[in-house]
């Protein structure tokens, strides 16, 4: 004969229990998994340089793609009046973190004693160019001799024209300069008012879209990088007080910086980070932001940094003193500013 065991009578109290159990909303039972882990977002600002274009396709992406949001980071993007600007902005606490070429930071501290530091390297190297039209019978940078250039005021290409003669073997002082701004200065090339225009060679996609509009076309005379102009060039700053003040905060925002980076610019997503950038800005030609991605690419992944010398973002001391030395000869400033006001390595993402 088979006996059933007896199922076990249950107390009061015991039932109770389990039916809370099944009445009760999981989240008051285990409260670690329910509760939601993660921290209000820190607003945080960026302040370019200039206009939005393809330049800043790693920023645009590391905003779309979450990458500022997983630092604990609600990033917003502030288009820029320039690296001057820029830095003036950043100095009276408008942002946390500002792009702006060195050479602008060196001679804000020489002359002004700004607070601000740079806490990572952009361009490894200066994107500064000659233009000419595609049908110019220029072909050297010697034939620039006795020929019109155009220039806006207080454009680095003219300041440091200088540098370009030695490196390029033209004769001293041996072109003319007409001044205008800086919008007309592509028009002006495109139509034959001048001979040749000094510019960044990212943006030759937008500029011989122009040209081509208009049945021409332009080509690039001479990348000073690849003369030899070996400067350090557009950097990532802030001000010093952050600096001490909130070092976690600014090592979020460069982590998540050159993740966009990686991602954009070293696995070669361009399309999609234009089309981040697009998306921001509706007015942004994406031919032109791509072309600008593309160069700009190669000034931030420059070949020490695919060796594996130096890692995106960090500063060479070496060639930051000969930076410093060339700006403050070619920008007359009041001082020799010392190597450690100008930069720091502390904040980047350890090399692995």
């Amino acid at each position: 004969m088979i006996r059933l065991a007896r199922r076990p009578v249950l107390g009061p109290l015991v039932a109770a229990l389990l039916l809370a159990a099944l009445v009760l909303p999981a989240s008051l039972l285990w409260p670690a998994a329910g509760r939601a882990q993660s921290k209000p977002l820190r607003p945080y600002t960026l302040i370019l340089d200039f206009v939005p274009t393809g330049e800043y396709v790693p920023h645009y992406t590391a905003l779309e793609k979450g990458f500022y949001r997983d630092e604990g980071l609600d990033v917003k993007i502030l288009r820029g009046q320039g690296s001057g600007d820029t830095i003036k902005r950043i100095a009276a606490g408008q942002g946390e973190v500002g792009i702006a070429d060195i050479s602008a930071l060196i001679a804000a501290r020489a002359n002004t004693d700004v607070a601000v530091k740079a806490i990572a390297l952009w361009y490894r190297r200066p994107p500064h160019g000659v233009f000419v039209r595609a049908d110019s019978s220029i072909k050297t940078s010697k034939d620039l001799e006795g020929k019109k250039l155009a220039i806006s005021p207080g454009n680095s290409h003219q300041i440091l024209w200088p540098v370009y003669e030695k490196l390029s073997g033209l004769k001293p002082s041996s072109v003319s300069w007409v001044t205008m701004d800086a919008a007309s200065m592509p028009p002006a090339l495109i139509r034959g008012a001048v001979d040749a225009v000094p510019f960044f060679v990212v943006h030759e996609a937008r500029i011989r879209k122009i040209a081509k509009q208009q049945n021409t076309d332009i080509r690039v005379l001479a990348a000073w990088a690849d003369l030899g102009f070996d400067v350090a060039s557009t950097s990532l700053v802030a001000r010093e007080e952050t600096i001490a003040k909130d070092p976690e905060g600014l090592k979020a925002f460069l982590r998540a910086t050159l993740k966009g980076a990686d991602y954009a610019f070293r696995d070669k997503h361009w399309e999609e980070g234009v089309g981040y950038v697009v998306k921001a800005h509706p007015e942004v030609d994406p031919d032109g932001a791509l072309g600008a991605a593309q160069v700009g690419a190669r000034f931030v992944y420059a070949s020490e940094v695919t060796s594996g010398k130096m890692a995106v973002g960090q500063f060479d001391p070496v060639q930051l003193e000969k930076t410093r030395d060339l700006y403050t000869q070619y920008l007359e400033l009041k001082r020799k500013v010392g190597l450690g006001e100008i930069y720091t390595n502390d904040l980047l993402p350890a090399r692995k």
